[in-house]
């Protein structure tokens, strides 16, 4: 997926993972679409469920999550979907390309996620993004979308 719409897409899919009450996660682009490899206890564990996002499901999701949107979760920065959501928006900024984000294999202790990426130079990065990474950048979001 190269049409610029991690943020989108990695919130949609977020917000579904947090319904499901999947907490640990491997997501992938693939084609056209997403695979998230995913489990239900918190990371490192298991994972269990194999889910395939389209791009029909990520615009279902997206409608079907509209109510929520607003709400009192959503505005806190350390929410699953607004961490994926910021790590998009990084990826969307930069025009790299993901080739993977996992919360369940990061290799620093603080980390929460693990975000491998091509950048549009070509560089392959793996990036360990601990907490205060990614409240920076959900902070930035923030203030961009004002």
């Amino acid at each position: 997926m190269s049409d610029g719409k991690y943020s989108f897409a990695l919130r949609c899919i977020g917000q579904d993972l947090v319904q499901r009450g999947l907490k640990t996660f491997d997501i992938k682009p693939e084609g056209n679409h997403f695979t998230a490899v995913c489990g239900y206890q918190e990371p490192p564990a298991g994972t269990t469920e194999i889910i395939r996002y389209t791009p029909a499901d990520i615009e279902f999701l997206d409608r079907s999550g509209e109510s929520q949107r607003g709400k009192e979760a959503d505005k806190e920065f350390l929410h699953q979907a607004q961490m994926l959501r910021a790590i998009g928006d990084y990826l969307d900024k930069y025009s790299s390309n993901l080739i993977r984000i996992s919360n369940n294999d990061v290799g620093i202790e603080d980390s929460l996620f693990r975000v491998e990426y091509v950048t549009r130079e070509g560089e392959h990065v793996i990036d360990d993004r601990p907490g205060s990474a990614i409240f920076d950048m959900c902070v930035l979001m923030v203030q961009k979308r004002r």
